[in-house]
Formats: structure tokens, C-alpha cells, sequence
């Protein structure tokens, strides 16, 4: 027998799994959507808010959501959209599933870097070194390795607060059926170029745009750093090293050797 050592990886208190994001459900009579009409309606008639949660998990593809901050965050919001089309806005089926897609967009887009600051930094920052290693050994004989990771990207390579309302600005404006024009005819020309059709067949009223501006100001608004520290800030990870026994295997026999079985 050997002594060999392996490694055992562990991220305190559970280790942070990347979720692939849900492809959207496209129903050849309506708009896409991030769930399905069935989706919401079994979200919906479900008896208790865990249930509920449980059943948006699958809806979203989320695997793992007591151990991912990233993705539970993100399942807390859209429970979170979910519940005031419900009880405070009222809003009907169809308008439901495009308040939640128009969050679910919202939010993908302000917690991940900008394209353009991502081009700038792959050209004038320099590769990233290794991530800060301290070792600590342990009574028990392990040696315990902590890293600590660096950063996804700085964070003004995220967009700010105005950016991110501005997004939301327009996708609202789309949502109520509001002809907008963009900046460069605003610029360049008179001619008004109108924004594509509005996403549900029934637009969004007055009231209910101020009801989702005032909602996601009291909410998304004002957690958005939050939400982008999450993005990008990876969490430290610890490496604990112990000696391990292995065996040697045995040579296998030679096949001029074997024989054949009755």
C-alpha cells in the first residue's frame, strides 16, 4: 500500500451552482413568455407559498435554490412580481405573464456586465492573476486552503441605476401600447420610427402602469446593487487536503495465460 493525498473541495456552507436560464415558452397565439399559461395557473391554484415557490423553481429551471444565492434571489423576485399581479394589481393571466417576462428581462440585463465595457476591458486590463491563497493547517493534520476568488467584473462595468430604468421605461411604455421614437431619429430627423407592437393584446392601463412603477421602484430599484453584488462577487472557496489510503491494483495476468471456463 501508498499514501496518496487528494483533495476535497468544499465552499462554506454549500457550493454555488450556475443555472442555465429557461428558454422562453413561445405560444404560436400570444407572445413569449418566460412560463407557461399552465405554469401560472398551477402556480396559482397551489395551496401554500411553498408550494408555490417549489413549482416556480421548475417553472424557471432552477435546480438548486437553497444553496444559490444568484438564482434563489432571482426566484424571490419573480415570486415576488407574481404575488402583486395577484393580490395588488389584479391583473389577468395574459398581463401577468408579461408583467413577469418584462421583469425577468429587466433583471437579466441590469446584473450582468454591459457588451461595450466587457469589449474595453478585455483590451486595456491586463489577465486577471491567480486568486489569494492563505493556508491554514488544522489540529487533524489538513491543510486548508483558502481562495478567494476575484471579481466577475468591476462595477461600473454593470449598468446604473438610470440605465436600468431606462430600460424599464421603454419595455413599459411597449407594454401599454405607447409609440415611442428612438434617438437617433430624434436626432437626426423628424421622421418618428414607431417601437414594435405592444407584447400582450390588451396593453396595460394607466392605473396599472402606475401601480408596476411604483412596485418596482419600492423593489427592484432599490435593491439593484444588491442584486448586482451578487453577480459580481464570487464567494470564497476553501480546498481541505487530507491523506487518503489507495491501493495499489494488481497486474493484470498475461492473455496467453487464460483459459477457458467449463
Amino acid at each position: 500500500n501508498r499514501m496518496a493525498k487528494a483533495a476535497e473541495v468544499v465552499i462554506p456552507p454549500t457550493p454555488v451552482v450556475v443555472e442555465e436560464q429557461p428558454p422562453a415558452v413561445v405560444d404560436p397565439t400570444g407572445p413569449k413568455a418566460i412560463i407557461s399559461l399552465e405554469q401560472l395557473e398551477q402556480f396559482e391554484a397551489a395551496e401554500s407559498a411553498v408550494g408555490r415557490v417549489e413549482l416556480l423553481q421548475t417553472a424557471l429551471g432552477v435546480q438548486h435554490y437553497p444553496v444559490n444565492p444568484r438564482t434563489s434571489v432571482l426566484v424571490d423576485f419573480c415570486f415576488g412580481v407574481l404575488n402583486f399581479a395577484r393580490d395588488d394589481a389584479h391583473l389577468p393571466p395574459d398581463k401577468t405573464l408579461c408583467l413577469l417576462t418584462l421583469a425577468h428581462e429587466l433583471y437579466m440585463y441590469s446584473t450582468q456586465p454591459l457588451p461595450a465595457a466587457e469589449s474595453e476591458a478585455s483590451l486595456s486590463e491586463p489577465v486577471p492573476s491567480s486568486p489569494d491563497e492563505k493556508t491554514e493547517p488544522e489540529e487533524n493534520g489538513q491543510t486548508v486552503v483558502v481562495k478567494v476568488l476575484p471579481s466577475v467584473a468591476p462595477a461600473d462595468a454593470y449598468p446604473m441605476v438610470e440605465q436600468a430604468y431606462e430600460q424599464f421605461k421603454d419595455k413599459i411604455r411597449r407594454a401599454s401600447g405607447v409609440m415611442t421614437c428612438t434617438t437617433q431619429s430624434d436626432e437626426q430627423s423628424t421622421d418618428e420610427t414607431p417601437s414594435p407592437p405592444a407584447s400582450i393584446a390588451t396593453p396595460f392601463s394607466p392605473t396599472e402602469v402606475a401601480q408596476i412603477v411604483a412596485f418596482f421602484t419600492s423593489t427592484f430599484f432599490r435593491h439593484l446593487r444588491a442584486y448586482q453584488f451578487l453577480s459580481r462577487v464570487a464567494r470564497p472557496g476553501v480546498v481541505r487536503e487530507k491523506a487518503l489510503v489507495v491501493e495499489t491494483p494488481l497486474r493484470p495476468a498475461a492473455l496467453a495465460d487464460a483459459t477457458m471456463s467449463p
